[in-house]
């Protein structure tokens, strides 16, 4: 997996650090209300708002805002970026990459002779962490870094990429409400607190699933690689808490 652009991001989490950062121009519509055909709701609670994007090979959009946001490529694309001022910059991406960016207007247009397919982060403005009690187990990067590792934070969540090979386990750990975005097909067993061994729900490229805080030790049960990126809401018990 391509690794995600870390200097840009780690200078992102300044920016972003009040819990999202400056909005976009009001005159222009966010990107569900600009092209619903390109553009999808996959979650939202009162910090992120997490979007599906899914264009055809050279597919493009209309002039439409985001906030700040972080990116998950789903597959390798190109794209070009017109802004409202007729400027014109080429970007792309590589399958697994995460890239953060400020909020901003823009009308993509897809290069590539491929789909694109990613899913954004949106990060909304004045969102900050809950406050239910931490688990008495570590959290995860401080107790696995070696499978957990940080690619962006600020006052509100936090996205950890997560890296197992075959046959692979951690220890025991918790996190806080959550959604895991996967690069693959899974197969996990999770290790409960109590003793208790459960399979995790079914992965697949660009499967998005939304938990509440809890405590496990997981162990990559399957023959490939457990890749997954994931959000946390810190300091919430719950996804909608």
């Amino acid at each position: 997996m391509r690794a995600s652009k870390l200097p840009f991001l780690f200078g992102l989490t300044l920016a972003f650090g009040c819990g999202g950062g400056s909005e976009p121009p009001t005159e222009y519509p966010d990107a569900v209300a600009a092209d619903p055909d390109h553009y999808t709701v996959e979650f939202e609670n009162d910090a992120v708002r997490l979007l599906r994007i899914d264009y055809g090979p050279g597919e493009t959009s209309v002039m439409h805002s985001h906030p700040p946001s972080c990116s998950i490529a789903l597959g390798d694309a190109a794209w070009s970026m017109t802004d409202p001022d007729g400027n014109v910059t080429e970007d792309s991406a590589a399958f697994g990459e995460v890239e953060c960016v400020e909020a901003g207007v823009h009308l993509p247009e897809i290069s590539s002779g491929a789909p694109a397919e990613l899913l954004l982060v949106e990060l909304k403005e004045g969102a900050t962490a809950g406050t239910a009690p931490g688990a008495e187990e570590p959290e995860a990067v401080t107790a696995d870094p070696d499978h957990y590792s940080v690619v962006f934070e600020n006052d509100a969540v936090r996205l950890l990429r997560i890296d197992y090979g075959p046959g692979e386990t951690s220890v025991m750990h918790s996190h806080p409400a959550s959604c895991a975005i996967f690069l693959g097909d899974q197969a996990v067993t999770f290790e409960l607190p109590g003793g208790e061994v459960e399979d995790a729900p079914a992965g697949g490229v660009g499967v998005v699933n939304c938990v509440d805080a809890g405590v496990h030790r997981p162990t990559n049960t399957g023959t490939g690689d457990l890749q997954v990126v994931l959000v946390e809401f810190k300091g919430r018990a719950t996804v909608q808490g």
